[in-house]
């Protein structure tokens, strides 16, 4: 029987013999390529990498990601350069404060435990020198209770004519402990009359507040009694209305010091009115963003022997803890002449109510 005839014939490239040119002959007919000649597969495209058309910086085509990075990147080298700054301004602030308390003072400190859990009393004078002298008295004397267990910062102050004893003096106002002793003298003038043991200094002299007052853009004070035509020093008169008042440097200079048309328990509540003020401005929402330079223009008004980590969490305490007007409190006493010189003397039984009232007790 005659072979059959397959019904395809098998193809063989031309001038191929038993190698694989047959194949490679295929793949140039389906192609039109040879093997050789097939392009890779491109490398894969990294998305960090710039694109060749445009520079780095360009914001041009960069899409929702590329804002991301770029903003958040600027806002975190902004708030870098912001705690940076602030730190270096203040730990400047806090180094001239410290060095301004004299080591007999800050021997004659009672030992402090923690701030932030345990209660504490600083002690803040404010002092000025009269014409002509150059040691100064003690104008104003606060003591100020942080208690971070009652949740309270509470305000006792001493009127400056206050009758006291001073070992080695005698019979004087207490504004002179600071005359006779500076600052140690002042300490122990206070802790001998309250028995409070006293845990931190704050010394300021009164031309730093009209200057802090001023850096701060002014503060809004709750005056509680009104003032009218008082004489002040330089021969002029101030008023100020009860109720809120928007007071500059100069202005606040004379509220927390004038005092001849009413007595000392006023001016201390005019004092304390005035130091409320002064930290609810500094611990305002408003303020946050210039919290290290006001911080540092407060320090530079005064001196203290509390270290920058202190003060920053007493910057805390101020802003967390609560103070209402029972929370302040103005030690009582009696005007009386004294020997042709005028005092306020102490009453003991109110005396020691009020400051079992400070204490918590």
């Amino acid at each position: 029987m005659p072979p059959q005839r397959k019904p395809y014939r098998r193809f063989k490239a031309r001038g191929s013999g038993k190698s694989d040119e047959g194949l490679e002959g295929l793949q140039q007919l389906t192609t039109g390529v040879g093997a050789a000649e097939r392009p890779e597969r491109p490398p894969e495209v990294d998305p960090w990498a710039p694109k060749p058309d445009r520079h780095w910086w360009s914001l041009r085509g960069i899409g929702v990601w590329g804002w991301t990075w770029r903003v958040g990147t600027i806002v975190l080298l902004g708030v870098v350069a912001w705690g940076v700054l602030g730190f270096l301004s203040l730990r400047g602030a806090v180094a001239d404060a410290n060095a301004r308390i004299t080591p007999t003072a800050k021997a004659a400190l009672s030992p402090a435990g923690p701030l932030l859990s345990s209660p504490q009393n600083t002690l803040v004078v404010g002092i000025d020198a009269r014409p002509g002298e150059t040691r100064s008295r003690a104008d104003s004397i606060m003591v100020m209770r942080t208690d971070p267990g009652a949740g309270k910062v509470k305000w006792l102050s001493i009127p400056r004519d206050f009758r006291v004893d001073l070992p080695g003096v005698g019979t004087e106002k207490i504004n002179s402990a600071y005359y006779f002793g500076g600052q140690k003298g002042i300490i122990n003038a206070v802790r001998g009359l309250t028995g409070l043991p006293i845990q931190h200094i704050v010394v300021v002299r009164f031309n730093g507040v009209k200057k802090l007052v001023d850096e701060l853009g002014g503060i809004t004070v709750n005056n509680p009694t009104a003032l009218k035509n008082c004489p002040y020093s330089g021969g002029i008169t101030v008023s100020f209305p009860q109720g809120k008042v928007e007071l500059d440097g100069e202005r606040a200079l004379q509220f927390v010091r004038v005092r001849k048309c009413d007595s000392d328990f006023y001016r201390a509540a005019r004092q304390q009115a005035f130091v409320t003020a002064l930290k609810g401005k500094m611990a305002s929402v408003s303020s946050v963003p210039f919290a290290p330079w006001n911080g540092a223009a407060a320090v530079r008004s005064m001196g203290t022997d509390m270290g920058m980590s202190d003060l920053i969490k007493l910057g805390w305490l101020q802003w967390r803890l609560q103070s209402d007007s029972k929370d302040r409190i103005v030690l009582a006493g009696i005007p009386r002449m004294v020997g042709g010189v005028s005092y306020v003397v102490g009453e003991p039984d109110l005396d020691e109510q009020q400051l079992a009232e400070f204490v918590g007790r």
